[in-house]
C-alpha cells in the first residue's frame, strides 16, 4: 500500500464529507423552508454515501495495491464517514433543539430580560406544546380522535436507533422506554 493510495482514500473521505455538508446546507437554504433541518441532514448523508461508494467500489475492484487492502480502507472510510456524520448531525441538532442555546441567544439578542419573562416563555407546558406543534406541523405526529399517533414510521425507526445507540454507548435507557 503506497502513500499515494492512502492519500486517495483520505481525499475521497474528505470529498464525501464536503458533499454531505454542501447538500445539507444547500437543501436548507434553497428549499425556502420546504425541507427541514433533519431531512436536510439525511439528504446530505445520502449524497455523501453515494460519493463514498462511487469512489470506494472502483478502488476495491480495480485499484492497485491489493484488493484486500482497498476493501479494508473502504470499510474504514465508511466507518469514519458514519462517525463524522453522526457528530455533524448532533452538532447541527444541538443548535436547533437545545433549550440552553435558544435561551442564551434570545437573552443576548434582547440585551437582557427579566427572570419572569424567561419562566413564562419556557415553562414545561409552553415548551412541550411548542414541540408537539412542530411535530404535528412536520407530520411526525398525527392528531386523531383526541390522541397523538406516530406519523412517519421512519422517524420512529430513527428514534429507536438513537435509543439503541444510547443503550449501547451509555448502558441506559430513557424512563419512557423502561415502562414499555
Amino acid at each position: 500500500m503506497s502513500n499515494l493510495q492512502l492519500l486517495q482514500h483520505a481525499l475521497l473521505l474528505l470529498a464525501a464529507l464536503f458533499v454531505t455538508s454542501a447538500v445539507q446546507i444547500g437543501s436548507v437554504r434553497f428549499s425556502r423552508g420546504s425541507i427541514g433541518v433533519v431531512a436536510s441532514l439525511f439528504l446530505g448523508f445520502a449524497a455523501g454515501v453515494l460519493v463514498l461508494l462511487a469512489g470506494e467500489i472502483p478502488f476495491a475492484l480495480w485499484g492497485s495495491g491489493g484488493q484486500a487492502d482497498n476493501i479494508c480502507l473502504g470499510v474504514s472510510n465508511a466507518v469514519l464517514f458514519v462517525c463524522s456524520w453522526y457528530f455533524y448531525f448532533h452538532f447541527i441538532n444541538i443548535g436547533e433543539a437545545s433549550l440552553r442555546i435558544r435561551i442564551l441567544r434570545e437573552v443576548a439578542a434582547a440585551e437582557g430580560c427579566q427572570p419572569d419573562q424567561l419562566l413564562a416563555a419556557y415553562n414545561s407546558r409552553v415548551v412541550l406544546e411548542a414541540r408537539i406543534e412542530r411535530l404535528v406541523t412536520d407530520g411526525q405526529l398525527l392528531h386523531r380522535e383526541g390522541r397523538y399517533h406516530a406519523g412517519r414510521p421512519r422517524m420512529v425507526l430513527v428514534a429507536k436507533v438513537f435509543a439503541a445507540l444510547r443503550w449501547l454507548l451509555l448502558g441506559e435507557v430513557s424512563a419512557s422506554e423502561q415502562g414499555s
